[in-house]
């Protein structure tokens, strides 16, 4: 979808935005349009499930917002120059990542978002399938270009976990952690994933996803297989988190630490990745394939991989596998 296509309906969501009555006149202005032409916008905005007051001599006021990411309800309170600047929301999709690839190899521009209310094959790391219902989850893809190269390309999820954990604990209080590889868990119970992918030349990425999936309202009830008990920020807090503010957080966050990296490099993800890991310098069980390892997580290097102390104090690096505390 156009950005400027959406610029009408922004800009009257950000006019009503204060819960103030504007005028049709004040509204006509602002947007250099037509007071007809601002009623037909208004109109729209009412068939999407905005809740809108209309008061003759005093003009219009937002009173209640539909639980969907609309773009233009994104855009309105967005405040980035890169990130979720182009936004593809789709009601019902078989994956955000799948499509991001397909847009991403078409050139679309670094910072495009996609957002979906439902995915139908919604997947994490080894294809291992993720649920939501429609409308109670956050799920979104995004395409980056960074100058890194490939080898380093597992900063991509550094940098999404460390910005999320710090969103998601400020927004809700909900003490979020990362759990090498990908997982965001709370406690011993997992609350997001992040699933990075990317198309490469031996020496340059000529694009990433990273796509991140929340569980905001929802939880599934049993873990699914080989994975992991789930919770919700619905579950850790007793009430409601908006997915429009964690969504909105989460891009102004990554885009201010992507900015950070482009000027100083990836090296400064690694202290990030240490402040909020689950497992630095606890005792885990590593499985790797057939492997399984035990010892004591050292943090991660250069490239992302796991460092494990073993007993003998000798260390050892993992590209892959999944951790698990030992009590």
């Amino acid at each position: 979808m156009n950005p400027t296509l959406r610029r009408p309906k922004e800009m009257i969501l950000k006019a009503l935005s204060e819960g103030r009555w504007v005028s049709g006149e004040e509204l006509g202005r602002t947007l250099g349009i037509s007071r007809p032409a601002v009623w037909k916008y208004i109109s729209r905005l009412k068939e999407e499930g905005y809740l809108v007051e209309t008061l003759p001599g005093r003009g219009y006021r937002l009173t209640a917002l539909p639980d969907l990411l609309y773009p233009e309800l994104i855009l309105s309170r967005l405040n980035t120059r890169r990130f979720g600047r182009t936004i593809h929301h789709f009601y019902k999709i078989d994956s955000t990542n799948t499509q991001a690839r397909w847009l991403a190899a078409q050139g679309a521009e670094e910072g495009t978002l996609l957002v979906a209310e439902y995915q139908e094959k919604g997947r994490g790391r080894m294809d291992r399938p993720w649920q939501s219902p429609p409308g109670k989850n956050l799920l979104f893809s995004l395409i980056l270009r960074p100058a890194w190269p490939p080898t380093e390309a597992f900063y991509g999820t550094v940098l999404s976990s460390v910005s999320l954990c710090r969103v998601i604990r400020e927004t809700t209080g909900v003490e979020a952690g990362i759990k090498w590889p990908n997982d965001i868990y709370v406690g011993d119970k997992k609350l997001a994933g992040i699933l990075t992918e990317m198309a490469a030349d031996p020496d340059r990425i000529e694009y990433m996803i990273v796509g991140v999936g929340v569980n905001c309202q929802w939880a599934p009830p049993q873990p699914p297989p080989g994975g992991q008990e789930a919770t919700s920020l619905l579950k850790e807090t007793g009430r409601e988190v908006s997915r429009l503010t964690l969504l909105v957080r989460f891009l102004e966050e990554a885009e201010r630490l992507y900015a950070q990296v482009e000027g100083q490099g990836v090296g400064i993800l690694r202290s990030e990745w240490d402040r909020f890991s689950l497992i630095n310098g606890r005792r885990v069980v590593l499985i790797s394939g057939e492997a399984r390892r035990m010892g004591t997580c050292r943090g991660i290097d250069e490239q992302g991989a796991l460092i494990l102390e073993r007993e003998d104090g000798t260390l050892e690096k993992y590209h892959t596998g999944d951790v698990h505390l030992r009590f």
